[in-house]
C-alpha cells in the first residue's frame, strides 16, 4: 500500500514538473515572435564578419555598452574655478569700468550685465570670464577702485576623471555607431534593417549627449567665472538728499530748515534735561551752603550787640552824669572805631 502511494506522488512530481517546464519554454519563446534560429543566421555572419548575428545575438551587441579603456600616461588636470565679490563703492559706474578694463587686460570678458537704479541708490551686477590661471590676479586687483570688500571667495573643483572619461566614451560611441552603419550595409531583410537601424538611432542620441557634456567641461575648464554685485557706499551724507548751492529747491530749503530746527530743539531739550539733573544732584550742597551762610550771619549778629552793650556798659560805668554828656561824642567815636576794627576781622 505505501509503495502504490509512493509511485502516485512521484508521478505526479514528474508530470508537475514537465508542465513547468513546457509553461516556461513557452513564455521564452513568446518574448521574441519570429525571431530567426540560429541555424537560420545570415550568410555574412559565416563568412566571418563577426558573431553580431540579429534576433537574441542582435540584441545582446546592441545592449553592450561601449567600453571604455583607461587614459595611457600622464593627463593634464582639469579644474572649475569660479569666483565671487561683494564691493562697496562711491562711484558705481567707475568700480564697473575699471573691473571691465581689469577683465580685457587679462584676456577676458563681460559676460552679463545688470544695473539697477533707485531713488538714492545704484546697484550692478555682472559676471567676468578670465582665462583659466588668472583668476587669482583678478581677484588680487578688483577691490582697488572700491571702498570696502564686504565678501570675496573661490571655488576650485576637479573634473579630470569626469573629462577624460567623456571623452574616451565619445570616442567609443563613434566607432560603435560606425560599425552598425557597416552592419546596416549587410542586412537582407527589412526587419534586420530595422533593428540596426533603431540602434544606430540610440547611439546617435547617447552620443550628442556626450559632446554637450564635453562641450560643457571644455568650457568651464577654459574660462573662470566672477560674478561681481557692486553697491552703493552706505555713508549718511551719500544717504540724505543731494543739496547744492546751485541748484536750491524749495524741498530741500524745508529739508534744510527741518533739520537744522530739529537739531536746536534737540540741543535746547539736553541743555535743560542736563541742568534739572545737576540740580538735583546738587541741591544737598545748595542746602549746606544756605545753613552755613545763614548760621554765620546770626552769630555776626551776635556778637556785633553783645560788643555794643558791653562798649556802652563800660562808657557808663568810667564816668559820671555830669561828663555823660560831654563824653557822648567819644563814646560813639569808640564804639565806631571798636565796629570798624571788628569789620576787618570778620572780612
Amino acid at each position: 500500500m505505501r509503495k502504490y502511494r509512493f509511485s502516485i506522488w512521484l508521478t505526479m512530481l514528474l508530470l508537475l514538473g514537465i508542465m513547468l517546464f513546457l509553461g516556461c519554454s513557452a513564455n521564452q519563446s513568446s518574448l521574441y515572435p519570429g525571431a530567426p534560429e540560429l541555424d537560420s543566421a545570415p550568410a555574412w555572419k559565416e563568412a566571418g564578419t563577426g558573431d553580431y548575428g540579429f534576433g537574441n545575438d542582435a540584441k545582446d551587441v546592441g545592449m553592450r555598452e561601449p567600453s571604455v579603456s583607461p587614459t595611457p600616461g600622464p593627463v593634464e588636470r582639469k579644474f572649475v574655478e569660479n569666483g565671487r565679490l561683494e564691493l562697496r563703492s562711491l562711484d558705481v559706474d567707475k568700480t564697473f569700468n575699471a573691473l571691465s578694463n581689469l577683465a580685457t587686460s587679462l584676456g577676458g570678458r563681460v559676460v552679463s550685465y545688470e544695473q539697477n537704479v533707485g531713488e538714492t541708490f545704484k546697484t550692478i551686477s555682472m559676471q567676468v570670464a578670465v582665462p583659466y590661471g588668472k583668476l587669482t590676479d583678478f581677484m588680487e586687483h578688483a577691490g582697488e577702485t572700491s571702498t570696502k570688500i564686504e565678501a570675496q571667495s573661490v571655488t576650485s573643483d576637479e573634473v579630470t576623471e569626469e573629462y577624460y572619461d567623456t571623452k574616451v566614451r565619445i570616442e567609443s560611441t563613434e566607432n560603435l555607431i560606425e560599425h552598425y552603419r557597416s552592419l546596416l550595409k549587410n542586412a537582407t531583410t527589412i526587419e534586420e534593417t530595422l533593428q540596426v537601424q533603431s540602434r544606430i538611432d540610440e547611439l546617435t542620441v547617447e552620443l550628442e549627449s556626450l559632446k554637450g557634456r564635453f562641450r560643457l567641461l571644455e568650457y568651464l575648464t577654459e574660462e573662470s567665472h566672477i560674478s561681481i554685485t557692486i553697491r552703493m557706499e552706505q555713508d549718511p551724507t551719500v544717504a540724505k538728499p543731494d543739496v547744492s548751492l546751485k541748484t536750491l529747491k524749495w524741498s530741500d530749503v524745508g529739508y534744510l530748515m527741518k533739520t537744522g530746527l530739529q537739531r536746536v530743539g534737540i540741543v535746547i531739550a539736553l541743555g535743560f534735561q542736563y541742568l534739572l539733573i545737576f540740580l538735583v544732584y546738587a541741591s544737598p550742597l545748595f542746602v549746606l551752603a544756605f545753613i552755613a551762610l545763614l548760621i554765620v550771619k546770626l552769630v555776626h549778629r551776635r556778637n556785633k550787640k553783645r560788643k555794643m552793650k558791653a562798649a556802652s556798659a563800660a562808657i557808663e560805668s568810667k564816668k559820671g552824669p555830669q561828663q555823660l554828656g560831654e563824653g557822648a561824642p567819644a563814646a560813639e567815636v569808640s564804639i565806631e572805631q571798636t565796629e570798624v576794627q571788628e569789620e576787618p576781622k570778620q572780612e
